[in-house]
This record gives C-alpha cells, structure tokens and sequence, in this order.
C-alpha cells in the first residue's frame, strides 16, 4: 500500500520499491543465506545499487524483481506476498486472494478447492495460477527462458492487482 516512502508497486511508473520492499527483501536474502554482495552479484545489481534498493532510496523495476524472485527461488505470487507488495493491509483493502482468475466459474472453483484442502497446508500456487488461461499458456511457451516466463508473470500478476485494487499497491 502506499506509505510514507510511496506505493510498494507503482503501476504508473512500473517501478517497486520502499523501506517496507527493502527490509523485506533483506530478510528474504537472510532466509535464503545471502548477503546483501551474494543478492547483488546473483541478480547482477551493483553492491552499492543494491544497498539503495534494501534502504529504500532505490526503486526497481519488473525485471529486476524477476531477477530477485529467481534469486531467491520464490515464484511470483510467494515472491510478491512476502516482499510486501501484496501485503496483508492490499487483501484487507479488498483486492480478492484469488485476483488472477477470472470471475467466473474458474475462481468460483479456486476457492471451493482453496476450502476443501487441509488449512493447515498451502494452497498449491502452480494449482492456481494454471488455472488462468493466460499464466497457463505462458507455462507452455517453448521461446522463452524461465527468467522471460517469470518477468511476463510478474508484469501480468502486478498489473491484474493495480486493476484489482483500483490504484497502486
């Protein structure tokens, strides 16, 4: 959501960014055993570039989230959930968990699946994000490298949420 620092995703510049985006993709790269030089070098930032970005002074943009989500191994939606940028006051504020799929009998479907399963475990997210039409045939495109496949996801992801919430994120 918009803070003091500016929205965690700008749909109008494409850009992310913010301390809440910084401290969060800090603690992603802890998680994952990686200094803030191991996240620059595995995502080809500049070190000192890369210190802005988890300060908060530096915004990125689609492809270079791509390049983080790889990095750390998250996929799209995982990756935007705990770097803030779906954060839990973005649901609060009204933007559905099951944004992505098409209103209709598909997300009607989702969530019938989303109920059934144990709550203890996560909700599979390849099991949903396939069941939109787009994401799918984007799985199946045989031209473009995982990193392409994840950046166009992202993109998609992120602006189907602006649309969703009505502004940025």
């Amino acid at each position: 959501m918009t803070g003091s620092d500016g929205p965690a995703w700008d749909g109008r510049s494409g850009t992310a960014g913010g301390a809440a985006f910084g401290a969060a993709l800090r603690a992603l790269a802890a998680e994952k055993d990686l200094d803030a030089a191991a996240l620059a070098a595995a995502t080809a930032h500049d070190p000192s570039e890369m210190e802005e970005i988890l300060e908060g002074r530096r915004r990125v943009t689609v492809a270079q989230l791509a390049r983080f989500a790889q990095a750390l191994r998250l996929r799209a939606i995982e990756f935007m959930q705990r770097a803030n940028l779906l954060s839990l006051e973005v649901y609060a504020l009204g933007l559905d968990p099951l944004y992505f799929l098409p209103a209709n009998q598909i997300r009607k479907d989702a969530r019938i699946y989303m109920r059934e399963i144990n709550p203890r475990h996560r909700v599979p997210e390849k099991d949903m994000l396939v069941r939109n039409p787009t994401l799918r045939a984007l799985l199946e495109d045989e031209v473009l490298d995982a990193l392409g496949k994840l950046e166009i996801e992202l993109a998609y992801l992120l602006r189907a949420a602006v649309q969703g919430t009505g502004g940025t994120l």
